[in-house]
Order: C-alpha cells, then structure tokens, then sequence
C-alpha cells in the first residue's frame, strides 16, 4: 500500500484547494492512495458548527505536523513498510504538479466541485438564477474585487480603487459589446460592495456562493488571487488577470491549469 497525507493545512480556503490538488494530481500520476484530513467537510459544509470543527481538527493536525518538523527537522515524514509500500506525511505550499493537475482535471473537477446534494437552498437559487440569466443570452463576467489583507500585502499593490473598477467594467463593456455579446457583470468581494460600482448583481454570499458565481461566469477578472485562479480551473473558463491600475490586457486570457 503507498499511502499519501496531507497533515497541516495552507492560507485560506483556495490556497487549502490547490495545496491539496496538487498533492492529489501526483497520487493520481503514481497510483497512490490519497487522503486529505486538513481538507475534510470543506467542500461539503459552509455553517458555523463546521468551522469550529475544521478549527478544532486542524489544531491538533497542526500539533502532529510540528512534532514531525521538531523530532525530524522536515515538514515531511516517510515511514516504509517494505519496498512497495508506504506512508508519507506532507505539509507545505510548494509542492507542484502541473502537468499532472492538467492531465487528470476531469477526475479531479468531479472530486472538488461542490455537489448539488450539499448546496443550501439559498446556493441553489443563486445557481438557477445565473442559468436564466444566461438563458436570455447574457454573458456573464465574474468580477472578484480582492480587498481585505490585500490593502497590505505586497504593499498594496493590487488594493485597487472603486474608480479603476467601474473604469475596467465600462472598458470591458465596450469590447464585449463590439464582439457582438451581451455582457452581464457578476460582482464577489471579500468586503461589502459599494453601491457606486457599476455591476449588474452582487450576491452577499459565503465564499462557497461567491465560487459558485465566478464557476458559473463566461469570463472572470480579477487581481492575482488563487481564488479567482480556482473558479478558473474548475470551470476551465479564461480569466484576466488585474496587474496594476496602469497595465491591463483585456486580451490576455489564460485559463488556470492548475
């Protein structure tokens, strides 16, 4: 048996996604089996009593990965039973496997999409009322307006104003439109959205709701963020990545591979 698992958790909620995917997408190239504990009841729960839980849980993971780094001085732990057989304890963000995220992305989409059966009533409203939305022949663009840490992180270099928001939507607007498509801008945030910017919907959700509103867009834009960069591999929809107030692209489309 080899056996590969993930002990100590990475950032927020996108940043626990990708560390795990990674992870997984190389048990899936070398025939491991994969077990994610940090990750348990993400995909599924979004209430209060599940945070706790995931608190709780994640604080004695976190004991066990520091007893790993203080009595073997790695964040890695391989315990061998044999030759073929197993047991690795990981941790840490910097563990890629790109090509293989890319490879196998329909088995890994199925394991990390958020299933119908736990989505609350409120989720699946929200998710008929973007398929009307795009049933009148709308194209819908997921906006993610990243603030809250952004405003010091990285000096702030991605903390734009409300000006350079509701500048991007009337440019964007403008060439969508000349592209002969309807455009419909779907606003996320991690703060409160300001009625002075121009979307046509803002949902005041949980950041379940917001995935599920930029997985659901034709087209997302946003600053650099692995949140945005997740609706974009999940979806495989094209994403404009928000460099600077002073340079943008609108044509510089990629979609996240992992």
């Amino acid at each position: 048996m080899k056996l590969i698992i993930i002990v100590e958790k990475y950032g927020g909620n996108c940043n626990r996604l990708f560390q795990s995917l990674h992870f997984h997408a190389y048990a899936l190239k070398n025939k491991v089996i994969f077990f994610n504990p940090t990750l348990m009841g993400v995909l599924k729960f979004d209430n209060f009593f599940f945070k706790i839980f995931d608190y709780l849980n994640n604080f004695f993971l976190k004991i066990l990965s520091r007893i790993i780094l203080f009595f073997f001085k790695r964040g890695e732990l391989s315990l061998y039973f044999g030759k073929n057989n197993y047991i690795k304890l990981v941790s840490g963000w910097n563990f890629r496997e790109n090509n293989s995220t890319f490879e196998y992305h329909k088995i890994l989409k199925q394991f990390y999409s958020f299933k119908k059966k736990h989505l609350s009533k409120r989720s699946k409203r929200l998710i008929n009322y973007l398929k009307e939305i795009k049933k009148e022949g709308k194209f819908i663009v997921g906006l993610h307006i990243r603030r809250g840490d952004y405003k010091s992180w990285n000096k702030g270099s991605f903390y734009f104003s409300d000006n350079f928001y509701n500048k991007i939507i009337k440019k964007l607007k403008q060439k969508l439109i000349e592209e002969n498509k309807e455009p419909f801008f779907c606003v996320v945030s991690d703060e409160l959205i300001k009625e002075n910017i121009n979307y046509d919907f803002c949902f005041k959700g949980s950041w379940r709701d917001d995935q599920l509103v930029l997985q659901s867009s034709d087209l997302l834009i946003g600053p650099p963020s692995t949140f945005s960069m997740w609706a974009s591999y999940i979806s495989q929809k094209p994403l404009i990545t928000l460099k600077s107030e002073k340079e943008y692209n609108f044509n510089n489309q990629t979609i996240c591979e992992g």
